[in-house]
């Protein structure tokens, strides 16, 4: 049911219904082994197995195999000439996220498998930080070029859900590139029929664009829009409103960011029951 809904997601279509409530939960998963959520991060096995786990005691119906961090703007800068793919997929990190998402194909309970990466925005500000100096129309050619390879990657391996999150906003002389960079990224999901959802933790968000699917927070955008989109919460689970019901015009609700990893799995779940009223 939840995969077919995200696929109608990705076109567009679809009736209302409960949101899919998918929260970023990944490096939290790792108290289960008690292990750094790092070194899980590189190691497939343990990320179907803690991230799977975690999901059985939460009865939450979401994987995420990764979360916004910094691999995506090491293999980006890192990546030159043409195979992009090829050298994207062997990073480290990104290499077990793609085999963790091809082990979830053979669970029986088929959860919802999402991959939660940074933004094109975010990626530029952070290759600029580590000494990129092209202009703007390049350096976000190169991040959307980027983006749409591990679209490509994630989806081909089998995704149900493709997250950016932007912490930073692109400047008014930004904006058409970053739209751009969107858009090559998004293209590549909603061929695959996988939703590229576009998440923005800032204070303010600039137009939503039509490149992505909106996930806008309340305080960014209260009441329903034109297109299905989805809703940002808190990545603190204890600030989470009451999930809305089957007439709600969200279609899934997310966090702004990762949920932290110290949070307690007990509070979690306790947060989780009190929101979904499950």
């Amino acid at each position: 049911m939840w995969r077919k809904r995200m696929q109608d997601l990705s076109r567009a279509a679809g009736r209302p219904h409960v949101p899919l409530f998918a929260p970023v939960l990944f490096g939290v998963s790792a108290q289960i082994e008690a292990i750094d959520p790092q070194e899980m991060a590189r190691d497939a096995t343990r990320i179907r197995k803690n991230v799977g786990e975690l999901r059985r005691m939460l009865k939450t119906d979401v994987v995420f195999c990764c979360a916004p961090g910094d691999a995506e703007a090491q293999a980006i800068g890192a990546s030159v000439g043409e195979g992009i793919d090829g050298q994207l997929a062997r990073h480290e990190r990104i290499a077990a996220s793609l085999e963790a998402v091809r082990q979830w194909q053979a669970d029986a309970s088929e959860p919802v498998v999402g991959a939660a990466l940074q933004g094109p925005a975010s990626l530029v500000e952070a290759l600029r930080r580590a000494g990129a100096t092209e202009d703007d129309e390049s350096a976000f050619d190169r991040v959307g070029r980027g983006l749409a390879a591990l679209a490509r990657l994630f989806c081909e391996a089998g995704v149900h859900l493709l997250q950016w999150h932007e912490t930073a906003l692109p400047t008014e002389g930004q904006f058409d590139f970053w739209k751009g960079a969107l858009g090559t990224a998004g293209n590549v999901a909603r061929f695959h029929r996988v939703p590229p959802v576009l998440v923005m933790d800032t204070a303010s968000a600039p137009a939503w664009p039509a490149q992505a699917v909106a996930c806008p927070t309340l305080d960014q955008h209260a009441g329903p829009m034109p297109r299905p989109h989805g809703r940002a919460w808190s990545s603190d689970p204890a600030k989470w409103p009451a999930l809305p019901g089957e007439t709600a015009s969200e279609r899934l609700v997310t966090t702004v960011a990762e949920v932290p990893a110290q949070v307690d799995v007990a509070a979690l779940l306790a947060e989780i029951r009190r929101a979904t009223g499950r």
